[in-house]
């Protein structure tokens, strides 16, 4: 007889862009869980030849494309960030083919592992309301200015692109009162794993009680 299987423990991992939810991701995922970064199915959702690119061609027009009939996501996050209407037609078609596909890889971790333990990245999980089917829900707490930094450094963006970026998404506040377990990002890398890691084992310890 096969051992009994568990359903998955699901994290929700979130937080405001550049605030240092990949390195918690990679924690994570050392200690053992599965990652499932929304981003990436965000970019799948949008493969040439999906419906969800025709449905972006639909909406914003051949001038978010390159020539070749690639997307040109640059111009179309610069067509996006600071229009809340363009932003809301965007997520509406992005969204959904997320989430279908976020729960089939979960249902599938379920599948195989008797116990599975995923940690699924997402910056927008509280603003979508994908946060409903998580087990516990972990909000990144990082200060502005080291967002903006990080953009601006890591990323190339200027000040304002940066900002635009940061006020696109659900002010710190608001996503902490949704939060189970917060991870403070206010000092260095070595800290903040330090941190992921203590946070990832209370988890696990909480829902084995």
């Amino acid at each position: 007889m096969g051992a009994i299987k568990m359903k998955p423990l699901v994290i929700g991992l979130t937080g405001g862009v550049a605030s240092g939810k990949s390195t918690v991701l990679k924690v994570m995922q050392k200690l053992g869980a599965l990652a499932i970064d929304a981003d990436v199915l965000a970019r799948r959702a949008v493969d040439p030849g999906t419906p969800g690119l025709a449905e972006i061609k639909k909406r914003f027009g051949q001038k978010v494309f390159f020539n070749n009939g690639r997307l040109d996501r640059k111009k179309l996050a610069g067509l996006v960030f600071g229009d809340k209407k363009a932003l809301a037609d965007i997520n509406a078609i992005i969204h959904p083919r997320v989430f279908e596909h976020e729960k089939k890889l979960i249902a599938e971790a379920g599948r195989k592992a008797r116990r599975a333990v995923i940690v699924v990245d997402a910056p927008l999980m509280i603003e979508s309301n994908s946060h409903v089917w998580k087990d516990a829900v972990v909000v990144m707490d990082c200060p502005v200015e080291a967002q903006i930094k990080r953009l601006v450094t890591i990323k190339g963006y200027s000040r304002r692109e940066a900002l635009a970026r940061i006020g696109a998404q659900m002010p710190l506040d608001e996503k902490l009162r949704h939060a189970d377990y917060v991870i403070k990002n206010r000092g260095s890398v070595a800290k903040l794993r330090k941190t992921a890691a203590e946070v990832f084992k209370k988890i696990l310890a909480d829902f084995q009680k």
